[in-house]
């Protein structure tokens, strides 16, 4: 397979008014399927996010195997690892940090499993060609012909014209108000220009849940593992 990226990223610059933020968290464990316990723990102590536009919640990942663990199928009961590395990431305007920050030392209870959170730090966006996205939702995920369309057209409502799709397993986000079907999706063969605006304003529904966030992808692998954000 040839695989070039075409663009010069020596002289772009980034903005900075979307970035993440990286909490330290204390944590050994936690259900694979955290998603709506997570948003629902954050939310008591930054109520505001439910009114924010462009505010996302990171689902909280590890590496998908190592030292002989696998990470477990997304089945009920089924628990995820956490080290030391692990970390609690959002996705908010520059504008946010300052209210963000009243999340540091709180203790979050996620389901029953308390969460201790630390000091954070801000991280700016990545400068790449190729993005993934663990759950994109909002779409018809059921079918993978239908989805890709889908995702194609809504991508070129936005001006960006995707030549380099590639779709995940489809899954079930789970919540209150209702399971979600979802997809991974990678995209590559971006301009600078394209990535850095769907990193910073994602696609689909449901940002608190973890869907619709584009993380940097530095190569063309197989889009159902995943990338350690620990």
């Amino acid at each position: 397979m040839l695989w070039q990226e075409k663009s010069d990223d020596s002289n772009f610059v980034v903005p900075d008014n979307i970035l993440d933020l990286s909490f330290r968290i204390t944590c050994r464990e936690l259900p694979v399927d955290h998603a709506w316990q997570l948003y629902s723990a954050i939310l008591q102590h930054l109520p505001w996010l439910d009114h924010e536009q462009n505010a996302c919640i990171h689902s909280i990942h590890v590496a998908a195997s190592g030292n002989g663990w696998t990470r477990p199928t997304e089945t009920p009961g089924s628990m995820l690892q956490l080290s030391r590395r692990t970390r609690l990431y959002l996705r908010l305007p520059r504008s946010r940090i300052s209210d963000a920050s009243e999340l540091s030392e709180k203790k979050l209870m996620v389901g029953d499993i308390p969460v201790e959170i630390g000091s954070f730090q801000t991280k700016p966006l990545v400068v790449t060609n190729t993005v993934f996205c663990r759950s994109l939702s909002g779409f018809d995920a059921s079918d993978e012909d239908a989805f890709t369309e889908q995702v194609a057209e809504a991508l070129k409502a936005l001006g960006i014209n995707a030549t380099k799709m590639l779709c995940g397993l489809s899954h079930v986000v789970h919540s209150p108000t209702g399971d979600k079907t979802a997809r991974s999706l990678l995209l590559a063969d971006l301009q600078l220009e394209e990535s850095l605006y769907l990193q910073q304003y994602g696609l689909g529904m449901e940002k608190l849940l973890g869907c619709g966030i584009f993380l940097p992808h530095k190569s063309l692998a197989a889009v159902g593992s995943s990338q350690d954000t620990g």
